[in-house]
């Protein structure tokens, strides 16, 4: 039989690596140990089908390969894979020995290897975990490998992948410069593709973290509204991906609506419940929720999985110690973590220590975490420290008061003016009243925290008006748009008109980029604003795989249309009343499906 590789296409560019595992048994194997080293290695495939960023070969096929179809480059050009892992099963001394080695296939060098042992009893379960152990230190080699080369390639190189691996590097920064030339990494990510959901989900990141860093500020409505737009078009693209639910799960959770992050996070497990980067970003997210006994094993899972980890696996495993009370544990992690990466670490650590009765160690940290706060949060505005306080208190979502009034029990025993800060916000506060939503001729009666508004009717109130009498149940868009016209109108970009958009889409990055050396803010920030637009022009026009969309498809016409006139109507209900459209803004989904899920219940009457 003669096999042909697929054609290239944005999913398969997407991919860190292509891999292959193999067997590596020049010695013929007993029957009982070469069904030990079968399993083993079906095992490791399975891992690594999981992993989103790598794509495995189907067991049936390299596991039936000889060893002269198994030579890296005619893998390489028979399959399209990027790199072969071989491993070998065998008996070891008291136990069974496990060797893998990692060949890049394009060179045939090895780039990593390692080795395990298993003891005899119980053998297949610890093959199984070493099996998971594998998929992650591979994974994390080739992702390392290849955003090392990205590093050295200009922008106007990188594929589509590579644009998210350095961006999400400019992330980890953790400072307001690596958030900005993130954005531009995944800008130009959708550009070269624009159906790339992790793209959205990365520009959902940025602007979470600055809306989270900078409450009460002119930018911070902006801010929340874009990280909420991109996370809704990252599901809508794909909300099969791992990633994309962490992300849309932590938007959830600090926004403090506490169910709908627990479900996103839920499902990103149900995903991939073995890949140690997301364990480890899941662990602080499930202690705010209020289990961190769960989060600390999830850390503890992730360090065990990856061991040759990136730095920030310390200082994210901080808030589960502390919320678990682990305080010793926690401040041994917190000496290992590379210092300032987040501006609240001296405050956890002054907390930490006074809990501890270590109040001179306490109060030595309080310097270092006003000095953070007005480095980091305010930049150079004057502040003093009650502001501080109240910040780390507004920026931790605390799903339950007593883990709020630990924390600012030990800031004050570190002698921190703690005052009254409230660890939740008024929204969440206000959704446990009655509310009423109801027409009165060619108006709508809204009731809702205490506060009455009267607005036009429109098409986009009715709908709203279905989605708050059924909470929690998904409307299809058909069903809320009604009857819409049958037929194909033709595409809605020719060739033509997306090779446009995509050359202006370069342009704006390069006068984006002018701007900014010359620190002309007005003008970065009106180019900024055309980029958005363009890029959601050319991803709307675009369908999976990089199809262009039919202007007739039903399904997209009620998407849109159902979009537009339900996120319309919530802002003129902002306007009128901002308690209700800030609830609203966080509990209503639009796309194909459209629901509304608060976090918690709200007993609406809607006539």
């Amino acid at each position: 039989m003669i096999f042909q590789r697929d054609p290239p296409s944005p999913e398969r560019d997407r991919r860190v690596a292509s891999v292959a595992v193999v067997p590596f048994d020049p010695v013929p194997l007993a029957p009982d140990q070469a069904r030990l080293a079968h399993g083993f290695l079906e095992d490791v495939i399975a891992e690594l089908s999981r992993l989103p960023d790598i794509e495995v070969l189907a067991a049936r096929t390299s596991l039936s390969l000889t060893s002269e179809q198994l030579e890296p480059r005619r893998m390489l050009e028979a399959y399209g894979v990027t790199h072969l892992l071989d491993a070998s099963v065998r008996p070891g001394p008291g136990g069974v020995l496990v060797k893998v080695n990692l060949v890049e296939a394009a060179s045939g060098r090895a780039i990593w290897a390692d080795r395990y042992e298993s003891p005899l009893i119980d053998a297949g379960a610890v093959l199984e975990e070493i099996a998971v152990q594998v998929a992650n230190r591979l994974s994390a080699r080739v992702t390392l490998s290849r955003l090392a080369e990205a590093r050295h390639r200009p922008l106007t190189s990188l594929p589509a992948q590579d644009c998210w691996l350095r961006g999400l590097e400019c992330l980890r920064r953790a400072t307001p410069e690596g958030d900005d030339e993130a954005r531009r990494l995944f800008q130009r990510a959708l550009s070269i593709d624009p159906t790339y959901a992790r793209a959205y989900a990365g520009l959902s990141v940025s602007h979470f973290k600055r809306w989270n860093w900078r409450h009460a500020t002119p930018q911070e409505a902006e801010d929340d509204r874009l990280s909420q737009q991109y996370m809704d078009r990252a599901e809508a693209l794909d909300e099969m991906d791992p990633v994309v639910q962490v992300v849309a799960g932590r938007l959830q959770v600090y926004r403090r609506n506490f169910g709908e992050g627990r479900r996103h996070l839920e499902r990103a497990l149900e995903l991939s419940p073995n890949r140690a980067d997301g364990l480890m970003q899941m662990s602080p997210l499930w202690a705010y929720l209020g289990e961190p006994e769960r989060a600390l094993e999830m850390a503890a899972k992730a360090f065990r999985l990856n061991p040759l980890h990136e730095p920030w696996y310390y200082f994210v495993s901080i808030m589960p110690h502390f919320l678990a009370r682990r305080l010793e544990a926690g401040l041994a992690i917190l000496e290992r973590s590379p210092p300032d990466q987040i501006f609240e670490q001296a405050a956890l650590m002054a907390a930490s220590y006074a809990h501890l009765g270590r109040l001179d160690e306490a109060r030595a940290q309080v310097p270092h975490f006003l000095h953070a706060y007005l480095r980091d949060i305010t930049q150079g505005r004057p502040a003093g420290p009650e502001e501080a306080v109240r910040h780390v208190m507004d920026a931790n979502p605390f799903a339950r008061d007593e883990d709020a009034a630990f924390l600012l029990e030990g800031l004050a025993l570190a002698g921190l003016p703690t005052g009254q800060p409230c660890p939740m916000p008024p929204v969440a506060r206000a959704a446990d009243a009655t509310a009423r939503f109801a027409r009165s001729g060619a108006m709508w009666e809204v009731d809702f925290a205490g506060r009455r508004a009267v607005l036009p009717d429109s098409k986009g109130c009715a709908d709203l008006a279905v989605l708050l009498a059924s909470p929690r149940e998904r409307v299809h868009c058909m069903e809320l748009a009604g009857r819409l016209v049958e037929g194909d109108s033709g595409a809605a970009m020719d060739a033509k008109a997306r090779a446009a958009c995509q050359r202006r889409i370069q342009d704006l990055q390069a006068e984006i980029a002018e701007a900014e050396r010359h620190n002309d803010f007005a003008r970065t920030e009106r180019l900024g604003e055309e980029l958005d637009a363009v890029i959601e022009q050319l991803s709307a026009a675009v369908g999976l795989g990089g199809r262009g969309r039919k202007l007739g498809d039903p399904a997209e016409k009620a998407r849109t249309a159902v979009t537009w006139r339900i996120r319309s109507a919530i802002k003129k209900i902002a306007e009128a009343h901002p308690p209700l459209g800030r609830h609203l803004e966080a509990s209503i989904r639009t796309g194909a499906f459209c629901a509304y899920q608060p976090e918690a219940a709200v007993r609406w009457t809607v006539t």
